[in-house]
This record gives structure tokens, C-alpha cells and sequence, in this order.
């Protein structure tokens, strides 16, 4: 299964996805297609987005890029979300929502984040690194990004919020003593 790659996702190589096709929504984000382009940190260029499979779906003549495929210097697209993926296993197409009863989450208003920290000069996943998230209600949450750069999962059940996530002003010693030991 690979996840469709939409407004927000972002590439090994740092490069943020800005461009997407408004008449087809992904949770709200509209589609990546082959053929727009990203600005590639690492590499300086502006970066066109090539479709690994062609022609299971076409959006306006295009196809949809998905979690994997390539773009023109050479990064790969990572996917922020897996509310809509597709299988292409059996030898057709299907589409599987592997977020169990989403309207439960919608209608009972939980909003719930992961985070993938990059480092945005060399586009490196940020694996195994401390960090502290900062919630608008004055908590703080610490913890370790796992071994593909992601954050705990953080909930809340009354509406989305601001946060900030720290990852080089604290003190790691008193961390790792804490956490660790």
C-alpha cells in the first residue's frame, strides 16, 4: 500500500510539497500530480514529480504520485498521512481507509498529530533524537523520535492546537538520566 502524496508531504531531501490539484482532496489536502514541481533544498533546483505507476488513476490527464515515487533530482516523497492509500497487490486497484472509524474521530472531535522531524539544510531524518513538544495549554511533552523520525502521538480531544517542538534547548543529560535509567 502507498499513501497518496498531497499539499504538506514532504521528500528525503527536505523539500516541502506547495503545489496540488484542488478538485481531488486527500483529508483535506489537495493531490500531488506528476509533472508539478517542489524546490529541492539539497540539490538547489526546482524538481518535477514522477508517477512509478501510470494510468490506475488519471486526475485531469495526470497521475497521482504516491509515498516512494521520485521526482526529477532524485528524492523520494514521504507521506504524512495514511487516510488514503491505495493496494495495488491483488493485481487491480483498491482503495483501503486504514484509519478505523474516522467519522468517530470527526464526530467526537479528536484531533490527534504525528510529527516526522527533518533537518531542513541537509533533508536527513531526525531519528533518535530528544525532543519537547510545547501545547498551547502550557503542557510539555518529551520524548525520542523513532528510528523513521517520527514523535509520539500527541491527542487532543477538543479542537486542533498550536504547538512548538524543541529539539537542541534542553537539557539532555537531566533527559536520558530521567528517561533512561
Amino acid at each position: 500500500m502507498q499513501a497518496f502524496i498531497t499539499r504538506g508531504c514532504f521528500t528525503d531531501h527536505g523539500g516541502k510539497i506547495l503545489e496540488g490539484e484542488e478538485i481531488w482532496l486527500v483529508d483535506g489536502k489537495a493531490i500531488h500530480l506528476e509533472g508539478m514541481t517542489h524546490y529541492c533544498p539539497r540539490c538547489k533546483v526546482l524538481s518535477k514529480a514522477i508517477a512509478t505507476e501510470r494510468g490506475f488513476i488519471q486526475v485531469n490527464g495526470r497521475n497521482p504520485i504516491v509515498a516512494g515515487d521520485v521526482s526529477t533530482c532524485g528524492s523520494r516523497y514521504i507521506k504524512i498521512s495514511d487516510l488514503a492509500v491505495r493496494n495495488s497487490s491483488t493485481g487491480k486497484d483498491t482503495f483501503v481507509n486504514v484509519v478505523p472509524l474516522l467519522t468517530d474521530y470527526v464526530n467526537g472531535q479528536f484531533f490527534s498529530d504525528q510529527f516526522m522531524l527533518v533537518d531542513q539544510k541537509t533533508g536527513n531524518i531526525l531519528s533518535g533524537i530528544p525532543y519537547r513538544i510545547h501545547r498551547e495549554n502550557g503542557e510539555i511533552e518529551e520524548g525520542v523520535t523513532d528510528k523513521n523520525g517520527y514523535t509520539n502521538n500527541i491527542s487532543n480531544s477538543e479542537r486542533a492546537e498550536n504547538i512548538t517542538i524543541e529539539i537542541n534547548d534542553f537539557d539532555l543529560e537531566r533527559f536520558f538520566n530521567e528517561n533512561f535509567k
